[in-house]
């Protein structure tokens, strides 16, 4: 008695069992879910089309020419004109600025100030770093020289100091030995408004601008020394080896003839990286704990 099913609510009206069966084929005795084939192809109720979403003509569907669709199912709006053609891809605001061609090695190849030309001296002494040589330099340095601090030693007119506080360093310090070439740094600060904050010059020589900031302890994140090639690179290095100006794991870079050589290890420095362009090199080391 306890399988047994539960009375109706309702006993005057009979139970009836829903089923998704319908008649059985009248060939082979099968019941099958489909629908018999003189009722399987049967048109559908309107109201049946219009509860279901679906449509019973292209005009109730589509709307007609004018642009009115059904009333009943006015979900979406038809263009008035069908000839008219579709609204272009509207570009964006970048893409209608069209960007300076970087053609001279006097010219800022990337950041806020691109394209822009820099004053220079027309003397041939001055060996300002190709405009290839930045590019791949900064491209490898980019993260640690965005919103940090940058020191440019034989400086020349600036070009590499200025080329980091285009792409985002917060402070460019420039060594430079030549009062000429000074003012040459001082001029492209001023015409690219970078404030005196940002860009200081210092008038001195290398070695002794590094043994006073050994005694100031002051730090920078990359360091980029170009030198003439012709120079003596022993006594600078020896004040890299012992960590001066560099912050832990801060990097140095020396540009240098592609034919010179340097050790894998100087002192707390160690190389990482050599990128050959022609006859220029450039040689990356970085801070290591001597710990």
């Amino acid at each position: 008695m306890e399988n047994r099913r539960t009375p109706l609510q309702n006993p005057s009206k009979p139970f009836k069992q829903r089923s998704n069966f319908q008649k059985p084929d009248e060939r082979t005795g099968v019941y099958r879910k489909f629908q018999p084939r003189d009722t399987k192809f049967q048109p559908r109720d309107n109201k049946l089309g219009s509860q279901t979403g679906r449509f019973q003509d292209k005009e109730e569907r589509f709307g007609n020419r004018n642009g009115t669709a059904d009333s009943q199912n006015n979900r979406f709006q038809i263009r008035k004109n069908f000839s008219q053609p579709r609204d272009k891809k509207i570009s964006k605001s970048w893409e209608k600025e069209k960007r300076t061609p970087i053609i001279s090695d006097m010219q800022i190849t990337d950041g806020k100030h691109y394209g822009k030309y820099l004053q220079s001296s027309t003397s041939p002494q001055v060996r300002p770093t190709a405009q290839r040589i930045r590019e791949v330099m900064f491209r490898i340095l980019l993260r640690r020289v965005r919103a940090g601090r940058f020191l440019d030693l034989c400086a020349g007119i600036g070009t590499v100091g200025i080329e980091a506080l285009s792409r985002g360093a917060l402070i460019g310090t420039f060594v430079e030995r030549s009062a000429r070439m000074c003012s040459f740094i001082k001029k492209n600060l001023q015409t690219l408004n970078i404030k005196e904050g940002h860009g200081e010059v210092f008038e001195t020589e290398v070695v002794p601008f590094l043994k006073q900031m050994e005694k100031r302890r002051r730090f920078w994140d990359v360091v980029f020394y170009n030198p003439p090639f012709d120079v003596n690179y022993d006594e600078v290095l020896n004040y890299f080896s012992r960590g001066v100006a560099l912050k832990p794991k801060g990097v140095l870079v020396i540009e240098h003839h592609s034919e010179m050589f340097f050790p894998e290890k100087i002192g707390a420095i160690r190389r990482w990286r050599v990128v050959v362009q022609g006859e220029t090199a450039l040689s990356f080391y970085e801070k290591i704990n001597l710990s």
